[in-house]
């Protein structure tokens, strides 16, 4: 990764004003990365900014790591500028569409793109720079290493977000996870990751909890091998990616599928596998992306369209 590394460096000295943003509804890993990459930036005594709104419905993890963090400048579509010189680092996404913020790509601004999902139809056109890697576990995984490469220094309260973030995306080390995963959080540890802490921020509230289980009660196998959950309720896009990774859990189940219709009035998909099965092929069918074990959607169809559809492709 060394290249990728001394291509961030050229990047970052070539321009004066940073916003780093992520996708929409971020998660630990969008954060942690974003965190780490702002680190390595205002190191390089270059003004930084990440781009979230804090003032929204953020989930429980996320919001308890937010306030945590007193010395990060936040902004978003309220009250952030784009000076001359100003790079836009978009990172764990490459779709224009699922950005945090879309609207910001309308503006005159250079963009670079950093993420580990696999590359979809709709990736930002016209960066200055793109970098897809998807063998890589998290985005969390990248950023710890180009902090070691660049001998950044991070406090304890963002080295224990990036640890909970990676744990979160490889699914308690289970999925995409390496030898370079385990070394990777072996570097949070000594960047004074708190493990304490770590698990608070991977708490969660337990109404959501038993709503969360009650929906699983729902779930019901295609096969021998997959497992899938249709939920009639509207939910946020998260949700259906919690309950994707629960079902991965269950014996014999090698891939979970998990459709309802999410806040926007569209219908999400959130889809995990172990590794045996594709489900980024799977998903890519009906539009969507992601990572071989890992990968979503979203339709503007109806909630009983995308379950026939989704059910015919698997039968294929």
């Amino acid at each position: 990764m060394d290249k990728l590394f001394k291509n961030l460096d050229q990047l970052i000295e070539k321009y004066d004003y940073f916003i780093i943003m992520a996708h929409a509804h971020p998660d630990l890993d969008a954060l942690g990365s974003s965190l780490a990459l702002y680190k390595c930036i205002e190191a390089k005594n270059k003004k930084v900014s990440i781009f979230l709104n804090k003032d929204a419905k953020l989930d429980d993890s996320l919001l308890k790591g937010v306030q945590r963090l007193d010395d990060i400048d936040f902004v978003d579509e309220r009250n952030y500028k784009i000076v001359d010189n100003t790079l836009l680092f978009v990172l764990d996404v490459h779709s224009d569409k699922r950005l945090e913020y879309p609207e910001i790509l309308n503006e005159k601004i250079d963009v670079a793109v950093l993420d580990h999902h696999i590359r979809r139809k709709d990736y930002i056109k016209n960066t200055v720079y793109m970098y897809i890697n998807s063998s890589l576990s998290s985005m969390i995984e990248m950023m710890t290493n180009y902090l070691v490469y660049t001998g950044t220094e991070i406090n304890s309260i963002i080295a224990s977000i990036m640890l909970a973030g990676m744990e979160i995306d490889t699914n308690e080390y289970n999925l995409k996870t390496t030898s370079k995963t385990y070394l990777a959080a072996s570097n949070l540890m000594k960047y004074g990751a708190d493990i304490i802490f770590k698990q608070e921020l991977l708490k969660e509230n337990m109404d959501e909890y038993i709503k969360r289980a009650d929906y699983i009660k729902q779930s019901f196998k295609l096969n021998d091998e997959i497992a899938m959950c249709v939920l009639t309720d509207q939910v946020e896009q998260p949700i259906l990616a919690e309950i994707a990774d629960d079902l991965l859990k269950l014996n014999n189940v090698e891939a979970s599928f998990v459709v309802g219709r999410i806040d926007n009035g569209k219908v999400g998909i959130s889809t995990r596998s172990m590794g045996k099965i594709n489900v980024e092929k799977i998903v890519s069918k009906l539009g969507g992306g992601g990572s071989t074990t890992n990968a979503a959607a979203q339709l503007d169809m109806s909630l009983t369209e995308v379950r026939k559809k989704l059910i015919q492709l698997l039968g294929e």
